[in-house]
């Protein structure tokens, strides 16, 4: 009996998928309002999270994670979304994809 081979195989795939749907969805919602909010977004690669099943390993872990996603946050980074990738070696891969406004520089009079 032979393996499937689909996207629960290729962690990847599913990965570059998400950015391809994010980053198609920011061009669309840009053009259908008249005032353009502009967001650039990222992908955060917040790790296994497989620490967090063991009790001895969980605080550090948590706090690890707690840290990186306040220190985005003060950079004006919001979580959008946050998602896994399962693989075979560890089912517990997780990305956070974070969204924050990009300033608009246009000035009053000018066309785009």
């Amino acid at each position: 009996m032979t393996p499937k081979r689909g996207f629960v195989n290729r962690p990847y795939a599913v990965f570059a998928l998400a950015v391809f749907l994010l980053s198609a969805c920011a061009s669309k919602c840009a053009l259908a309002s008249e005032t353009t909010i502009r967001y650039e977004y990222k992908v955060l690669s917040l790790g296994s999270l497989s620490a967090l099943q063991k009790d001895s390993a969980a605080g550090a872990k948590l706090s690890e994670m707690e840290a990186v996603l306040n220190e985005s946050g003060s950079d004006g980074w919001e979580m959008v979304s946050i998602f896994a990738v399962r693989t075979t070696f560890d089912p517990n891969v997780f990305f956070a994809v974070l969204k924050r406004q990009i300033p608009d520089t246009k000035k009053e009079g000018e066309n785009p």
